[in-house]
């Protein structure tokens, strides 16, 4: 007997497919994070508490030094010696041995660094994809080995204060992918999202040339439901001091896909 797929399903797979199959990403996974309610640590909207995450993928693990120089050699306009000025950054791989090749002392499995907002979000367009907005993130970093919101888990929380460094929850070779099968979420480097332009806390100092740009730190807490998320906290203050075109060494990314 022959079974044939309901007429919604066979859609739905045929959209999925040359999504899915993308040359360049085919080592690194999409996983599905369903979504749902969530309430969120960050106060994106003075009364909202509670916000709506539709369902996406996202990438197991953080784009590798090996996947950056496979997307440069399809992108060269990347490249650091090439790269529009527009979109330059003085940092822009600066850790690579050369404009194309990451060197003998550069892991090419390790998440890839120096790379600013402008090639991170080109580098998912070219995957078919995008960069994870914070809401996202956020979503699927709540979740540890085995259940999709660890939040409440006070020793848990505590551990994310290590979140950036070698120390980090999910730093250590061979740490267990979390609930939605993701990886390195609260790891030795933090991500850019897709948007990191509109990550405001109060009073905010992008840009601002008088003297006083750390102030962003103590404003930015006020945006906080659960400013004991340390995880979130850390990383949207981090976000939201950055100019898209700003490099660091432990600053890296992953791509994300809508679920159509």
């Amino acid at each position: 007997m022959t079974r044939t797929l309901p007429p919604t399903t066979l859609l739905l797979a045929l959209a999925l497919a040359p999504a899915f199959a993308v040359a360049g990403d085919a080592g690194n996974a999409y996983r599905l994070v369903e979504g749902g309610d969530f309430r969120s640590s960050v106060r994106f909207e003075e009364t909202t508490r509670v916000v709506r995450v539709a369902s996406f993928s996202l990438m197991e693990n953080p784009v590798s030094n090996r996947d950056f120089s496979a997307f440069l050699e399809q992108q060269p306009q990347w490249r650091r010696d090439r790269i529009p000025a527009v979109f330059a950054s003085p940092g822009y791989l600066g850790q690579w041995a050369s404009a194309d090749t990451p060197g003998d002392n550069v892991d090419l499995d390790a998440p890839v660094v120096h790379v600013n907002w402008y090639a991170a979000d080109a580098y998912c367009r070219a995957q078919q994809a995008r960069l994870p907005r914070f809401v996202e993130w956020e979503y699927a970093a709540a979740a540890d080995a085995t259940r999709r919101d660890a939040r409440n888990d006070a020793a848990w929380r505590m551990r994310q204060v290590n979140d950036g460094t070698p120390h980090a929850i999910d730093a250590a070779p061979g740490a267990p992918a979390n609930a939605y099968g993701i990886r390195g979420l609260h790891g030795a480097h933090w991500e850019w999202s897709e948007d990191v332009a509109s990550l405001l806390g109060d009073g905010d100092r992008r840009g601002q040339q008088d003297g006083e740009a750390l102030r962003y730190c103590g404003a930015t807490a006020m945006s906080f439901n659960d400013p004991g998320d340390y995880g979130v906290v850390k990383r949207f203050v981090l976000l939201s001091a950055l100019q898209p075109a700003a490099t660091l060494g432990n600053l890296g990314f992953r791509c994300a896909r809508s679920t159509p």
